[in-house]
């Protein structure tokens, strides 16, 4: 009885099994959906500020309808050049054919991007130029940092009446962009003959290293008119040392990069003004030279996105476009 049982069973659960299977077989394309697009990497600095978001943003509406998307990862912390490094090469062993990188330390990424470039990987930097020089696989869409560098200037020789004392912080020869910002605003505040540049300060990407030398500053030149803040972390470090010291004059601070609460620190009278680029317009521009790589065309030749100066009154950046 239990054999004949077997016998009436097993090819009735067969069947079932056998068409419900079919029926999934039948449906599993549309059950998988289309299949992944083809990615290119975007690997800021880091992410979560109002300047990388602004890429991300632009850098996806250049992906949009090009049949490739945009893979975006970054780092925590700004500084933190062995985890991008990871996070790009992690990406292209997993099939990505062009990476966009905003890199912590150029230096520190040369033999990476030597190696994308060997392989024939478009790699387009952001943020700051390569060591290396441009090429088929190799160029780069930046703020134009001398631009940077003179429009502060102007700022503060018009905040200062064109006299007095000046200091630099935030130099970090890490990231060149603020030795060409710095370089820059010196070459074009010696044009008014009557304002000294004090100090030029060194710093890592940290706020409380910028904070510690904007206070060394503010007590060591009791008579300091105004601060030229090279990076985002050194405006907010000495927005926070001028606050916490109530110097016994107004002191004014022209900061750098567009960073997460910087634009509501401006609007509320922290400091003078900010000098940055439109990190959309970079993202987008990134995006379509990483595209153009992908597409076995030559990569664009370098690209410098104009500066603007975003003030308190101004409410939205001005300049040139």
């Amino acid at each position: 009885m239990r054999f004949q049982f077997k016998r009436i069973v097993r090819p009735a659960i067969a069947m079932i099994l056998g068409g419900s299977f079919g029926c999934f077989l039948s449906l599993y394309p549309a059950l998988r959906g289309a299949p992944n697009l083809p990615v290119i990497a975007f690997i800021p600095r880091t992410s979560g500020t109002n300047f990388t978001e602004d890429m991300r943003r632009g850098a996806f509406a250049a992906a949009k309808n090009s049949g490739y998307r945009i893979y975006w990862n970054a780092p925590t912390r700004e500084d933190d050049l062995n985890r991008q490094i990871v996070l790009a090469e992690t990406a292209v062993r997993r099939g990505a054919k062009a990476v966009i990188l905003g890199p912590t330390n150029i230096w520190g990424v040369t033999t990476m991007v030597n190696g994308f470039v060997a392989h024939k990987i478009p790699v387009v930097f952001v943020q700051t130029n390569p060591a290396e020089p441009t090429g088929r696989y190799l160029t780069f869409v930046t703020p134009n940092q001398t631009q940077i560098g003179a429009l502060a200037a102007q700022r503060i020789a018009g905040v200062t009446g064109g006299s007095g004392q000046v200091a630099i912080v935030g130099i970090d020869r890490g990231t060149p962009e603020t030795l060409k910002r710095a370089q820059s605003f010196i070459q074009a505040i010696s044009a008014y003959p009557a304002i000294a540049v004090v100090a030029q300060s060194s710093g890592a990407v940290q706020t409380l290293e910028a904070e510690q030398s904007a206070r060394e500053l503010v007590i060591t030149f009791p008579h300091l008119r105004a601060i030229f803040a090279v990076s985002a972390d050194a405006t907010q470090g000495a927005m926070l040392a001028l606050q916490d010291l109530h110097a016994s004059h107004k002191i004014a601070l022209v900061g750098c990069d567009r960073d997460l609460f910087l634009q509501m620190n401006l609007s509320e009278g922290k400091f003078d003004s900010l000098v940055s680029a439109d990190g959309y317009r970079i993202g987008y521009l990134a995006a379509e030279a990483a595209l153009a790589g992908v597409n076995d065309q030559p990569l664009p030749a370098p690209q410098y996105v104009p500066a603007e100066l975003l003030t308190q009154t101004d409410q939205e950046f001005s300049g040139s476009h």
